[in-house]
């Protein structure tokens, strides 16, 4: 499957991910997850043909701010990562993030939306709420480092 061709443009702040962004990805990375992923992992969303993934840039400076990374599997959205710079938090650049992942579900006239956070991660809980995702369902242990149960949240469009 090719990647489809965004049918709007895309606002100058959020860009699709080169390889020369990874080293910023994975300071993010490292500073935002207690069991982060490879430069490896991250690669291989690059060249994935199912994967999208995205930066967004400060306006300020144009330094990666954050990143989403997520898969299109026919009608459905997986949002697999998305994470803010700590500096960056609470300054508009998550929920930028995720009204884009929005705009392209719906462009694509997907049916529906999924994701996983983790339980104790009320930041995020806040943000999928505020972007009109339900809570669905709990997964027991699903994360390691700390062991943590992960609720499954949806939108259905």
């Amino acid at each position: 499957m090719l990647k489809a061709t965004l049918p709007f443009p895309t606002p100058s702040l959020i860009r699709k991910a080169r390889a020369a962004d990874l080293a910023a990805v994975l300071e993010i990375e490292h500073a935002q997850f207690s069991n982060p992923w490879t430069a490896d992992h991250f690669q291989a969303e690059l060249n994935n043909s199912f994967s999208h993934f995205y930066v967004v840039e400060n306006r300020e400076n144009s330094a990666v701010a954050g990143f989403m990374i997520f898969w299109r599997l026919d009608g459905e959205l997986e949002l697999h990562k998305i994470a803010v710079i700590q500096a960056c938090q609470r300054h508009g650049f998550a929920s930028s993030l995720m009204d884009f992942f929005i705009r392209i579900a719906r462009s694509w006239h997907c049916h529906h939306a999924l994701l996983e956070v983790r339980a104790s991660n009320e930041a995020a809980i806040r943000l999928y709420e505020k972007t009109n995702f339900q809570c669905v369902g709990r997964r027991r242990d699903y994360y390691s480092h700390p062991s943590e149960d992960a609720l499954v949240f949806r939108l259905e469009f």
